[in-house]
């Protein structure tokens, strides 16, 4: 390989790794544990037990269940360093009916309760600066990462429902250097009350990255390269204040079996159409010394006819970026 492709090479690594910086240590798919959407990262991504309003299967396969109608979700986040994140999904309610069914309390008639999601989810950067050995510049290069995910989860009962993720993931760092891989998340959701939820969800069981660079180095020099994706096991705990007055929630994680990291959030309504909402994540329980993400935001909403739009919006403080995140996502229901 000449000097100006190990360069050119070197550059797009170390600019791929800066997704790999704002997310838990580097491992591979770390865009993937960004966040879902401006609500959800304004919380603090502690959204595993949140089942009103707009939700997203990606903190748990088990909420799809919950989403009343079909909602159509979109985000962008404005990163620092050119970085670029992007989503969107679909959601919708699945009910059966039956005259005879009993099996809930508060919906006699219909037989089951289920719900699907599909969806994307962006990032990359494609205005990386090429520069060959002797420091001059060369062609623009671009990275990037995919997964696309298809969702079910039912209710097994008022208080019990459950769902799974499968997830699609295609990843790019260099002409001909590309990677794919399958995943899959399961998760559970408990209604203890009509105020406390209890949660469970493992993610990226199976995920993993097979990179071959023997088109770049050539048949005897390249190699081929497994990168497993950190696996995720959560536990999260939701509670609706009376009167409708807001809701809080909280949620441990173990990452690899020997990180642990929590999340807590709060949304509460400041007038009917606005809510206002904050969080911290990475809130580092096992003294490896990462630093916190704290997040704030608001939501806006104004029915037209049938349609429910809102705008959410969050901010988030990245502790090793150079400047802060915004997310802008819109949502619409009908």
């Amino acid at each position: 390989m000449t000097n100006t492709i190990r360069m050119i090479f070197i550059a797009v690594l170390l600019h791929a790794g800066m997704f790999s910086a704002s997310a838990q240590e580097g491992a591979a798919g770390s865009f993937s544990r960004l966040g879902f959407g401006a609500r959800g990262q304004g919380m603090g991504n502690a959204l595993s037990t949140v089942i009103g309003g707009t939700i997203s299967t990606y903190y748990n396969p088990a909420l799809s269940a919950f989403q009343d109608g079909y909602v159509l979700h979109g985000g962008y986040a404005f990163l620092a360093l050119d970085r670029k994140f992007n989503q969107i999904s679909y959601t919708q309610m699945i009910r059966i009916y039956d005259d005879e069914a009993r099996i809930y309390e508060n919906e006699p008639g219909v037989q089951s309760i289920s719900g699907i999601s599909v969806g994307w989810i962006n990032a990359g950067d494609a205005n990386i600066q090429g520069y060959d050995s002797d420091g001059f510049k060369t062609e623009q290069l671009s990275v990037f990462e995919n997964q696309f995910y298809v969702n079910f989860g039912t209710r097994f009962s008022d208080k019990f429902a459950v769902g799974f993720n499968a997830k699609f993931y295609y990843s790019g760092l260099y002409e001909g250097i590309t990677s794919s891989g399958f995943g899959v998340d399961v998760g559970i959701l408990y209604q203890f009350s009509s105020h406390l939820r209890f949660a469970v969800v493992a993610q990226e069981l199976l995920t993993k990255y097979k990179w071959d660079t023997s088109e770049l180095y050539g048949p005897q020099r390249g190699r081929s390269t497994e990168d497993p994706f950190s696996r995720i096991f959560r536990f999260g705990v939701g509670y609706s204040l009376p009167e409708q007055h807001g809701i809080a929630s909280a949620e441990v994680e173990m990452i690899d079996g020997d990180s642990y990291l929590g999340r807590i959030g709060i949304e509460v309504p400041l007038v009917e159409q606005v809510v206002l909402r904050g969080g911290v994540e990475r809130i580092d329980l096992s003294d490896r010394g990462i630093d916190p993400r704290p997040t704030f935001g608001f939501s806006v909403t104004q029915p037209v006819a049938q349609f429910r739009p809102v705008i959410h919006y969050a901010f988030i403080l990245e502790p090793i970026a150079p400047s802060p995140t915004h997310v802008l996502s819109f949502a619409v229901s009908f």
